[in-house]
């Protein structure tokens, strides 16, 4: 409940990755998809991810200041079909 999947944008902290999740709302008047992306930081505890992976992220208890989601899994990883 509550989960995401992302594109993993930043892995430079330690620990830590930044994913950019999108989501697509159907503009009212004109019938187009418009994408809107927010980055969330989430706890990636054995530093698996890398830049480019598809991941899905969990909701948990609030890690740091910015920090509340959770690596579940790597969906794809990049390169991969």
């Amino acid at each position: 409940k509550g989960a995401l999947v992302g594109t993993v944008v930043s892995t430079k902290m330690q620990k830590t990755v930044n994913v950019a999740v999108d989501r697509f709302r159907v503009h009212p008047k004109y019938r187009k998809r418009i994408r809107y992306t927010r980055k969330f930081m989430a706890h990636d505890e054995q530093e698996v991810a890398r830049d480019g992976d598809v991941v899905m992220i969990v909701p948990s208890q609030r890690i740091s200041k910015h920090k509340h989601f959770m690596l579940r899994e790597i969906v794809r990883a990049k390169g991969q079909l």
